[in-house]
């Protein structure tokens, strides 16, 4: 016994030793196992963003038929190496976040048929590519799914599933990864670690990806190192040039302006002075208000004039009772901001009017990317408000698109009507949107039932896209022969010239109640853009002023006398309303006034006169340079500054009563 006690106790030093070696072996292979698959997997994510920059960049390119394929990829090739670069990050970060590689690349290539079926019913619908700003869309999935065909959205979410489904869960059932593996002790520890290393580094990679258009921002600088030539009057020619993702990235959140040369508080005070001036000179004889009248506000979705298109075969005007409103009342043509979309910027520029072609290009919505970061923010609506008016929004749709609650809270609007509480809700045929005459309806009910002068800003729905198997009975338009467009877009055209002649059927209705009352009211009536159905050779044909051209009219039911206001940015609407009430301006307004008449509207980089000419900015004369300085030094301290003259130039616009 004491023998092999003592033999084993000899035994027992080689043992351990033993022992020890197979860890320390073991624990050798385990590291090269794991570093061999670290190496292996982002060498796989690699590759894994290559096709996907690739994807993006060819299919979102090919909706620019100017160009061949290869030529869109030689356009980009010296950019596409940052956009690997970029989604190998963004990759990375997923991988090290969620544990499982098959998974995080499953996942992450479910998201491709999402972001090209957005962008490219995007680019259709609106010409405008995907912004970041447009995320905000997905707290409103049933506006989301309004705007894809059923059957699209469920071939789209199909695919998303089965994506998922076969590269996570078919890659780790064929590679024999069920299930997260075994990992203990200091190894398990090690995991974390090099997991939350990783983590931290892509964060802050991402974190500068959201500061893209910050001073000496990494991505950015290598992006413009790599030939990235930055197009802010054109955004779909920003991506082209620049892929997908860098002109994604260039639309990050930025200052809303850059501040004017000679911005100061002096200067401001000078300006002021200068404009209560020239608006004491504008008021001589003007001895109206709009104390107890009515302010109605008409932003009609997709309201425009499809007989001037040329390109179109419509034998029928389908808006002759606003055709006749406008020739006898101050009217004229109004520069929408964009093409089948873009209603809360041009809803924007009418209240406040404030120029988007005077803000940095990022600044794609103020509705979500400004105004709700202010308390209160100038507006027509907080002036009519300040002077004794109840503020009434009515819009018959989700009540949370564009941030419309926080916005209209902001301006002052002291209620909010959506479709969930309007009173009126009837629709036409298979239309899922609330008629324009039941909006108006709501209007009138408003004014009938208020003790105070009302102010209404109302945007209606029933022009809203989509068009085709609205209505049971449609009018025979469609493209020229010539054209041939095909039979779905002409389809589309019968239902959305159908909706036009129900709106403008509706507005001569709501005005001819209007002068029945015996209360006064005026009203500012505009359609918000063109349709999006009009194909890329009806816009190459027509030019952009065309295809961003709708009516426009002020008019009042005490008599109205005819005034041709000529073309103007609905931006510059507002000193109409002034004139048809004939009431003072105020130094904002008189600025508004005076710029329209001597200079023009502010549109892509340029400047188109009343009369529908375009002008480079460097070919203003001195003068007219002078007013677009002091318009961008205004906005400027509206928007960005300190608003040293707002109580100056326009009393009362933030909306705040005694």
């Amino acid at each position: 016994m004491v023998e092999g006690e003592q033999g084993r106790a000899e035994a027992r030093p080689h043992v351990w030793w033993r022992r020890r070696r197979v860890l320390s072996v073991g624990t050798s292979r385990w590291w090269t196992r794991r570093l061999l698959s670290a190496f292996l997997g982002a060498a796989g994510l690699f590759i894994v963003a290559v096709v996907i920059a690739l994807v993006l960049n060819l299919v979102l390119m090919g909706t620019q038929p100017q160009y061949s394929w290869d030529d869109r990829l030689m356009r980009t090739s010296g950019l596409l190496g940052v956009d690997v670069l970029v989604l190998w990050t963004l990759l990375l970060l997923a991988w090290a976040a969620i544990g499982r590689w098959w998974w995080t690349v499953g996942l992450v290539l479910a998201l491709v048929p999402l972001i090209l079926t957005a962008a490219l019913r995007k680019l259709d619908e609106r010409q405008e590519p995907l912004y970041p700003a447009d995320l905000a869309f997905l707290s409103e999935p049933g506006f989301l799914f309004s705007m894809v065909p059923p059957l699209l959205a469920v071939l789209v979410l199909l695919a998303v599933v089965v994506i998922i489904a076969a590269v996570g869960g078919g890659g780790e059932w064929m590679t024999g990864r069920r299930g997260r593996p075994r990992t203990r002790g200091k190894e398990l520890l090690a995991v974390v670690a090099v997991r939350v290393v990783v983590l931290v580094v892509t964060g802050l990679l991402v974190v500068q990806m959201g500061r893209f258009n910050e001073d000496d921002n990494a991505w950015r600088h290598l992006y413009e190192e790599r030939g990235a030539v930055w197009r802010p009057w054109s955004q779909q020619e920003n991506y082209l040039s620049n892929s997908v993702v860098g002109g994604f990235l260039y639309n990050m959140p930025t200052a809303a302006m850059e501040r004017p040369e000679g911005y100061s508080e002096e200067a401001m005070r000078d300006l002021a002075a200068r404009w209560q001036t020239a608006a004491d000179e504008l008021n001589v004889g003007r001895d109206g208000s709009f104390a107890d009248t009515n302010v109605v506000v008409v932003l009609s979705e997709s309201f425009s004039d499809p007989t001037q298109v040329d390109g179109l075969d419509v034998p029928e005007d389908p808006i002759p009772l606003t055709r006749e409103t406008m020739a006898g009342t101050t009217a004229g043509t109004m520069l929408a901001t964009g093409i089948g979309g873009g209603t809360a910027n041009a809803e924007f520029e009418v209240l406040t009017g404030e120029h988007l072609g005077l803000f940095a290009p990022q600044m794609v919505v103020p509705y979500q990317m400004l105004v709700p970061d202010f308390a209160t923010y100038p507006s027509l609506v907080g002036t009519l408000r300040t002077a004794g008016h109840r503020a009434v929004a009515v819009h018959p749709y989700l009540a949370g698109m564009y941030k419309r609650p926080s916005v209209y809270d902001t301006f002052g609007f002291d209620e909010f009507v959506t479709e969930d509480d309007i009173r009126f809700t009837d629709r036409t045929d298979d239309n899922p949107y609330i008629d324009d005459a039941a909006a108006f309806d709501e209007v009138l009910a408003q004014i009938e039932e208020s003790d105070a002068p009302l102010v209404t800003n109302l945007v209606t729905m029933q022009n809203h896209a989509q068009y085709g198997n609205k209505y049971d009975d449609v009018p025979d338009v469609g493209a020229s022969d010539e054209l041939r467009l095909g039979p779905s877009f002409d389809v589309a055209l019968g239902d959305y010239v159908r909706g036009l002649e129900d709106s403008d059927a509706a507005l001569r209705d709501f005005l001819d109640a209007l002068e029945q009352s015996d209360e006064d009211t005026i009203v500012l009536f505009y359609g918000d853009h063109l349709p999006g159905i009009y194909a890329d050779t009806l816009r190459r044909i027509n030019g952009d002023l065309v295809m961003h051209s709708t009516p426009f009219f002020a008019w009042s039911n005490r008599g109205n006398e005819p005034v041709d206001a000529g073309v103007a940015s609905s931006a510059l609407l507002m000193p109409y309303l002034y004139d048809v009430a004939d009431a003072p301006l105020p130094p904002y307004v008189a600025l508004l006034r005076t710029f329209h008449e001597r200079v023009g509207s502010v549109f892509q980089g340029q400047v188109v006169t009343p009369g529908g000419q375009t002008v480079a900015e460097e070919d203003l004369d001195p003068e007219q340079q002078r007013l677009l300085e002091d318009l961008r030094l205004v906005q400027y301290d509206v928007a960005v500054g300190d608003r040293y003259v707002t109580d100056e130039m326009w009393p009362g616009s933030t909306g705040q009563r005694d």
